[in-house]
Parts: C-alpha cells; structure tokens; sequence
C-alpha cells in the first residue's frame, strides 16, 4: 500500500513540476521581457550566418529611441513575424534586411515592432536547434 501510495504522490508531484515549467515559463518569460512575444524560433536562412533554421531566440521589449542600426529586431506582419537586422532608422520607420537577403525589406512602423533579440555585447544569444520543435510543428 505504501508503494502504490508513494508512486501516486511522486506522479502527483512530476505532473505538478512539467505543468509549472510549461505554464509557468512561458508567462515568466512574458513579464521579465516586457513583450507578449518573449521567445521565437527561427524558421528560415535569412539570418544566416548569425541565425539558423531551428535557433531558438529570446527577445526583450525595446522602446523605438533604443533601436540601433544592427540590432536584430523582431517585427510583427501580415504573415506573422519577421526576424532580421537593421539598415535604416528612419523619422517614423525602420528597415531590416536579413544577413543573407540580397534585398531590405519594405519600411516598418515603430509600432510593430515587437522586440529585439537577446544578446550578450554583440553576440545573439541563441539555443541551437531548440527551434525545431516549433519549426517541424508549423
């Protein structure tokens, strides 16, 4: 009986632990960032080399005065989020461009911009191949 009754408590407890990093994290993540969108991953080349298909990012709040020329920005579009550098700052708009992209993106507000990426001086802060769970699930 106290092997039965253990087990359940230590099943009670795992399930209780796995919930709390898959709920919690996530919502951690959101108010340490200061943006609904902490985290990305990366689903294509066109950050390539800084960023590969399957990097997983974090990405913190950033307020439009704080922007640089360089800084990896990610931005809210009509088909979901981009993620690349930036070229221009311009009075009411930015332009990115992706490292590996030949051509900059068209103009984006301020306003849409959702983030910019974690990085430690200079160097993005990446986890590799984390990203491919989001990138084989979508």
């Amino acid at each position: 009986m106290k092997t039965v009754r253990s087990i359940i408590i230590n099943l009670i407890v795992y399930v209780a632990i796995v919930a709390g990093i898959v709920w919690g994290f996530p919502r951690y993540l959101v108010w340490q960032m200061g943006t609904p969108y902490p985290m990305a991953a990366i689903t294509s080349g066109s950050m390539w080399p800084a960023l590969h298909t399957g990097d997983f990012i974090l990405i913190k709040a950033v307020r439009p005065q704080d922007i640089r020329v360089g800084d990896i920005v990610v931005w809210k579009n009509e088909k979901g989020f981009t993620i690349h550098r930036v070229s221009q700052l311009n009075q009411e708009t930015l332009v990115t461009k992706g490292d590996a992209n030949f051509t900059e993106d068209a103009p984006v507000r301020y306003e849409d911009v959702v983030g910019r990426m974690v990085t430690i001086g200079s160097w993005p802060v990446r986890i590799p191949y984390v990203g491919y769970i989001s990138v084989m699930r979508g």
